[in-house]
């Protein structure tokens, strides 16, 4: 089932989108970004179907290359490593991006592992901020448990909308918690440090499935 710790590990900074899909009416008809959510949410619904026959390894196996075209990584990457980004060689990008792709698949993978009646229901979509930027804002409603709002801020990359934040409940930017923690690991350590960090983070996920 959708983990019961899945707020608290986003708190923590620990996490980074069918039948059972609903789409509510307010979306709009030119609804690119949408339709990327959608697409997202529908693999999750899958993985979750499947999840004891699939296994972890099966689930990020499914997962990755969605996660790649959902996500803007080395944008989320950049921006949660912030002014240490400048700092690095090309190299230190390289391996940030790929442990920050991995460590992504691998909590969805961790998180979204077994189904109990989970949907996920697109409210609307927002017009352009005149920045560049649209919000999807959806839900997650969980068997038994109160609705999650997981509102997608998207722009549009090499002609493809991503997806560069998420904000749970609304309000809470994964960014933001992702830049806090990679500050407390950066201040002690280097760009190998942080690397070495979310590759545990990414190895516990699969631990705990």
């Amino acid at each position: 089932m959708f983990s019961s710790l899945f707020r608290k590990l986003w708190l923590l900074g620990l996490l980074l989108a069918g039948a059972s899909l609903t789409f509510g009416s307010a979306v709009a008809q030119d609804a690119a970004p949408t339709a990327v959510v959608e697409r997202f949410h529908a693999t999750l619904i899958t993985n979750m179907k499947n999840g004891k026959a699939l296994g972890f390894d099966g689930r990020t196996a499914k997962l990755t290359p969605v996660v790649k075209e959902t996500f803007d990584i080395p944008t989320m990457a950049r921006i949660s490593t912030g002014a240490a980004w400048g700092k690095m060689s090309e190299a230190e990008h390289a391996d940030i991006i790929a442990a920050f792709t991995a460590w992504t698949v691998a909590n969805y993978a961790g998180n979204f592992s077994a189904f109990d009646g989970e949907s996920f229901e697109t409210k609307s979509q927002s017009p352009d901020d005149g920045k560049g930027n649209i919000l999807v804002n959806t839900l997650l409603k969980p068997n038994g448990m109160a609705p999650v709002a997981f509102n997608y801020r998207m722009q549009k990359i090499g002609g493809s909308w991503k997806v560069v934040d998420i904000y749970l409940d609304g309000a809470i930017s994964q960014l933001a918690t992702f830049r806090a923690q990679f500050a407390a690991v950066l201040k002690q350590g280097s760009a190998a440090d942080l690397v070495a960090h979310m590759k545990r983070l990414a190895a516990e996920a699969k631990k705990e499935t």
